[in-house]
């Protein structure tokens, strides 16, 4: 039985990081077929951005919430951010959920309608 302890965060490839020892507290999952997915590329390219910021900031949950302050974190400008949240949300990408009522950062949750799947899938 070995008593060494795992060493915290991912070791990724050089040029996947920015950091000088290749560690990751935080990374994101893309699978490739996602990537080529025809559906994914009629989005634009600032939308494909945000929906991977998205994936950032949700982690492994479904639901998130995206404040302002993340998508600036990104470089994502508060106008386009609600041209990119309209583009997936019509597309069957993403739910959202306003919290405007209730001054909060609004609530979203990953959608399955652009892989032509049911709502409960």
């Amino acid at each position: 039985m070995s008593t060494s302890r795992r060493k915290a965060g991912a070791t990724l490839q050089p040029w996947l990081t920015a950091r000088a020892d290749c560690r990751e507290k935080r990374f994101i999952q893309v699978g490739n077929s996602l990537l080529l997915s025809h559906r994914f590329w009629r989005l634009s390219a600032g939308a494909r951005y945000c929906y991977l910021c998205m994936a950032m900031e949700a982690g492994p949950r479904r639901e998130f919430r995206l404040p302002k302050s993340a998508a600036e974190k990104y470089g994502i400008p508060h106008s386009s951010l609600c041209r990119y949240i309209h583009e997936l949300e019509a597309g069957g990408w993403i739910e959202v959920r306003s919290m405007k009522l209730f001054r909060k950062p609004n609530e979203y949750r990953f959608a399955l309608k652009w892989k032509g799947l049911s709502p409960s899938s």
